[in-house]
C-alpha cells in the first residue's frame, strides 16, 4: 500500500475523534468546513490505511484500579519471544519497546496491590528472556489523553 500522507483536513478530523470517538460525521464536517460524505470518505481512508482506531476505554482515575508502569531488562536473542508472552497478560495494556538501561515497557492495571505482586512474582518475572524489572506505582494520575496531538505531528512530506 502506498503511504498515506496526512493533510490539514485529514488532521482536523482526526482531532474531532480524538474529542468523541461517537461524534456524528455530520457535526465534524460543519466544524471542519466540508461535507458529511468527505468525513466519511477521510475517515474509511484512514482506517483502512492502519492510521485511526476508533476505541472505547476505560479511565483508570475512575475505576478504581492500581496503575504501575513496569521497565523490563531482556535478553537481547529473546526480545520478540518476551514481547508475545507479554502480550497474553490481560493486566498489561500498552507494550513498548524502549531505548536505555531497559529494553521494555509495560503499563499494567490490577486491583491492588497483592493483585500486582502475584502477578510480577507468579507470571511476568518468570518469562524466560526477563533479567530485571523496575516498577513504579502511579499514585494519581494528572492528565490522560489517548492519542498523538495531532495538530503539533507534521508530515513527512511538509
Amino acid at each position: 500500500m502506498a503511504e498515506l500522507h496526512l493533510d490539514d483536513l485529514d488532521r482536523a478530523i482526526i482531532a474531532q475523534l480524538e474529542e468523541d470517538g461517537r461524534r456524528a460525521f455530520r457535526e465534524i464536517g460543519r466544524t471542519v468546513g466540508t461535507s458529511e460524505a468527505t468525513v466519511r470518505t477521510r475517515v474509511k481512508r484512514l482506517q483502512d490505511a492502519g492510521i485511526l482506531r476508533i476505541v472505547a476505554f476505560t479511565d483508570p482515575r475512575e475505576t478504581n484500579t492500581q496503575l504501575t508502569l513496569t521497565n523490563l531488562k531482556v535478553e537481547p536473542a529473546r526480545h520478540d519471544e518476551v514481547i508475545a508472552a507479554l502480550l497474553e497478560i490481560p493486566e498489561i495494556t500498552y507494550l513498548s519497546t524502549v531505548m536505555g538501561r531497559f529494553d521494555l515497557c509495560a503499563e499494567i492495571h490490577t486491583r491492588n496491590t497483592e493483585h500486582l505482586y502475584e502477578l510480577m512474582r507468579g507470571t511476568i518475572e518468570r518469562i524466560p528472556g526477563i533479567q530485571d524489572t523496575e516498577s513504579v506505582h502511579v499514585l494519581k494520575v494528572h492528565h490522560l489523553r489517548y492519542g498523538t496531538p495531532i495538530e503539533h505531528v507534521v508530515d513527512a512530506q511538509d
